[in-house]
C-alpha cells in the first residue's frame, strides 16, 4: 500500500510548487497553520470541507488534493449522473407515464437507499426516475418535492464519486425544484445540502451566507412547528461544521450548542430525509472537534455518542471515519484502525466509495510505520491496492 499519497502529503507539494509557505497558505484558505501542519505531516486526516477551503487557496480543484480511484467504476457512474443533470425542461413527451403512486414508492425506495449508502441502487433507477417525474407535471407540487430527493440523491453519488461540478449541478437542481414545492422548510433543508457542496469547492463564506439567511427566512416560526425547529437545526450543524473548518472555535461550538437544545425537542428521527436530534448532533460535533485540532474533546463526545439503531448507515460511517480522524490526531493508530473497521461494518459501500475513507487508511499507514494485517485488510476492502 502507498502509504505516502495522503491529502497532506499533495497539499505539502502544492504549497512548495506554489512557493507558499505554511503560513501564507493557512491565511489563503483561512484554516489554521497548526492543523494545516498536523495535516501535512500525516498525523491528521481532515474533513472534506477543510480540504475544500486548501484547495481553494492553492488554486487548484480538490480533487487533485485527493487523487483519483476506482477509475472503472467513475467511468461507469458519470453517464448516469450527466443523463440525470441534463435538463429539467426536455423531457420526452412520449414517455408513458407511471401512476403517481408508483413514483411515491420508488422515490421512497431512493431516499432510503441514499441514507443507506446503496449506491449502486439508486444508480439503476435514477435517470429513468427523473424523466418520469418531469413530466408528471399535472400532478403539481408533490411531484416537485419527489424531485428535489431524486436529484438529492445525484448530488450524494456525485459527490462520493468526485464529481464536484456534477454535485454543484444537482444542487442548483434541488433548488429549483423545492421552489416550486411551495414547501419552505423543503427548500432550507436544500440549502442545507447545497452549503455542504459550496464548502467542499472552498467557498465557505458563500456558504455561511446562504446558511445564515436560511435561518433568518425561518426564524419566525421555529418555536411553533416541531418539524421548522428541526430543520433549523440541520442548519446550525452544517454552518457549525463550516466554522470549525475556517478555525472559529466559538462560532462553531455556539452554532452546535443550538442546534444540541433544538434536538432536545424532537429527538432521534428523519426529517425530510435527514437524521435529526441528539445522536446526530454529536456525530457533527465529533467532526468540528478534530477540525479544530481537539482530539481530546473529539474522543470524549465520541465514547460517549450512542448510535440508535435506526440511524442511517451513511451516518454511521461518518461517524466513525471522524472517530478515526480524531484518535490519529491523539496519535492513538490501533484506535484510528478500530474505528475504520466500525466504519466499513455500518456501510461498505460508503466505505469503498469514499475519498475521505481512503485518505484516512493512508493516513494510519503512515503512522503505522509498517502497515498490519487489519490496515491492509481495511485499505483493499476501500479499494487501495497494494
Amino acid at each position: 500500500m502507498d502509504a505516502t499519497e495522503t491529502v497532506g502529503a499533495r497539499i505539502a507539494r502544492y504549497r512548495k510548487l506554489r512557493g507558499m509557505t505554511q503560513e501564507k497558505l493557512a491565511a489563503a484558505a483561512n484554516v489554521s497553520r497548526s492543523m494545516l501542519a498536523q495535516v501535512e505531516r500525516g498525523h491528521s486526516s481532515a474533513s472534506t470541507v477543510w480540504v475544500g477551503s486548501v484547495a481553494r487557496g492553492l488554486g487548484v480543484d480538490s480533487s487533485r488534493l485527493y487523487g483519483s480511484e476506482e477509475a472503472e467504476q467513475v467511468l461507469n457512474v458519470l453517464p448516469i449522473l450527466r443523463r440525470s443533470l441534463a435538463a429539467v425542461d426536455l423531457a420526452d413527451p412520449d414517455l408513458e407515464p407511471l401512476p403517481l403512486d408508483q413514483l411515491r414508492a420508488l422515490s421512497g425506495k431512493v431516499a432510503v437507499w441514499r441514507r443507506d449508502a446503496r449506491y449502486r441502487k439508486i444508480t439503476e433507477v435514477l435517470p429513468d426516475l427523473i424523466d418520469q417525474l418531469l413530466i408528471a407535471g399535472e400532478h403539481g407540487q408533490p411531484v416537485y418535492g419527489m424531485l428535489c430527493a431524486a436529484f438529492r440523491a445525484a448530488n450524494t453519488v456525485a459527490h462520493k464519486s468526485g464529481f464536484t461540478d456534477l454535485s454543484l449541478t444537482a444542487t442548483e437542481r434541488m433548488e429549483w425544484a423545492a421552489t416550486r414545492s411551495g414547501d419552505p422548510l423543503l427548500l432550507a433543508t436544500t440549502h442545507y445540502v447545497k452549503s455542504a457542496t459550496l464548502a467542499r469547492v472552498g467557498a465557505s463564506g458563500q456558504a455561511l451566507r446562504l446558511l445564515l439567511r436560511a435561518m433568518s427566512e425561518m426564524e419566525a416560526f421555529v418555536d411553533e412547528d416541531e418539524t421548522a425547529a428541526a430543520v433549523y437545526s440541520l442548519l446550525h450543524m452544517r454552518a457549525g461544521t463550516i466554522a470549525a473548518a475556517a478555525g472559529d472555535a466559538d462560532a462553531a461550538r455556539s452554532h452546535l450548542a443550538e442546534a444540541e437544545v433544538l434536538a432536545r425537542r424532537f429527538g432521534d428521527r428523519i426529517v425530510y430525509d435527514s437524521p435529526v436530534g441528539p445522536a446526530n448532533v454529536k456525530l457533527y460535533q465529533v467532526c468540528a472537534e478534530v477540525d479544530l485540532g481537539e482530539p481530546g474533546r473529539a474522543r470524549e463526545i465520541a465514547a460517549a455518542t450512542h448510535l440508535p439503531d435506526e440511524m442511517p448507515a451513511e451516518r454511521k460511517a461518518y461517524f466513525w471515519v471522524d472517530a478515526a480522524r480524531a484518535h490519529l490526531l491523539a496519535g492513538d493508530v490501533d484506535a484510528a484502525v478500530d474505528a475504520l473497521a466500525e466504519s466499513r461494518l455500518a456501510s461498505p459501500e460508503h466505505f469503498r466509495s469514499s475519498p475521505a475513507v481512503k485518505n484516512v487508511i493512508r493516513t494510519t499507514a503512515q503512522q503505522q510505520r509498517v502497515a498490519g494485517h487489519g490496515l491492509r485488510a481495511l485499505a483493499n476492502a476501500a479499494g487501495i491496492q497494494d
